[in-house]
């Protein structure tokens, strides 16, 4: 048999060349090695940490701090002055409603008007022919008529005047004085009733109505009634006119409302300052700033 050579390879030129370059290229590569390791390296940073403060603000505290406590006590009342001369009076009939403004005897004129279209309109009805200082009461009675306490004459002699001419003639009557409630003008401080006289609470009440077991006034803007023996609180904040014929009625001034409170109803229209309340069947009656309205 005849046997088969292998080829013998020869290196060539070229790859002799090849094998050189990849030699030199290791040894460069080891010396760079060696150099790095032998470089020493730059030591860390070692001063103070730099931070950037974060866009969002970071969450509350779970407890909050503590807020101030109401105190137990409620705050003094401040005294309402006594409207004076500006005190009101509201009647109202089946037929007519009447209203006054007090005056002051000598110094400033009363008002009386008289009012057929439910407040609407008013007729001034002032018997000035009498020389009337002063109106302490107004009632009305009969449906289409009036009964008044005044102030009269040069001496203000205190009269209980009636009229059966709608308002407009007048005539004194004892029994009118009788049976009225008002303010003593002779004693500020006392109130005139058909069951007798009874000291008030404070030294110019107004707003006086009822009898003896039956009284309200308000003294200081606070409404109080007579309960026979003695005087007991009905609303003691700014009260500008009560009502308690059928129940516990006020006007007053309150932080929650621009105008009057009248019980819960804020009516923000009706101007705070003197007032008055009265009834008519269910209807009452509030007469504030220059209008007389019903309420529901």
């Amino acid at each position: 048999m005849s046997s088969r050579r292998r080829p013998i390879h020869r290196s060539t030129p070229v790859s002799r060349a090849l094998t050189g370059a990849l030699v030199s290229v290791l040894a460069v590569a080891a010396i760079a090695l060696a150099v790095f390791a032998l470089t020493p390296r730059t030591p860390p940073d070692t001063g103070p940490l730099r931070t950037t403060a974060p866009s969002i603000a970071p969450p509350a505290s779970s407890s909050p701090s503590p807020s101030p406590t109401a105190s137990s006590s409620s705050p003094p009342i401040a005294p309402v002055a006594a409207p004076g001369a500006q005190e009101r009076f509201l009647a109202v009939g089946a037929q007519a409603m009447w209203r006054a403004s007090a005056g002051d005897c000598g110094t400033v004129a009363p008002l009386l008007e008289r009012s057929t279209d439910g407040g609407q309109t008013w007729s001034d009805v002032t018997p000035r022919y009498l020389g009337i200082g002063e109106i302490l009461h107004v009632e009305s009675f009969v449906g289409t008529e009036a009964r008044i306490v005044a102030r009269v004459g040069d001496t203000c002699e205190t009269q209980g005047l009636r009229t059966f001419t709608q308002g407009r003639f007048w005539e004194q009557d004892a029994a009118t004085l009788a049976a009225a409630t008002y303010v003593d003008p002779a004693a500020a401080s006392v109130i005139v009733t058909p069951s007798g006289r009874i000291e008030a609470p404070c030294p110019a009440p107004w707003g006086a109505q009822g009898d003896d077991g039956a009284l309200t006034i308000v003294c200081d803007g606070v409404a109080q009634h007579w309960d026979g023996g003695s005087w007991q609180v009905v609303a003691d904040r700014a009260v500008a006119a009560v009502w308690t014929t059928d129940g516990a009625r006020t006007a007053r001034t309150d932080a929650s409302c621009a105008g009057l409170l009248v019980g819960d109803t804020c009516l923000a229209d009706a101007p705070a300052g003197p007032a008055a309340l009265a009834t008519s069947a269910d209807t009452l009656w509030l007469w504030a700033g220059d209008t007389v309205r019903a309420l529901p």
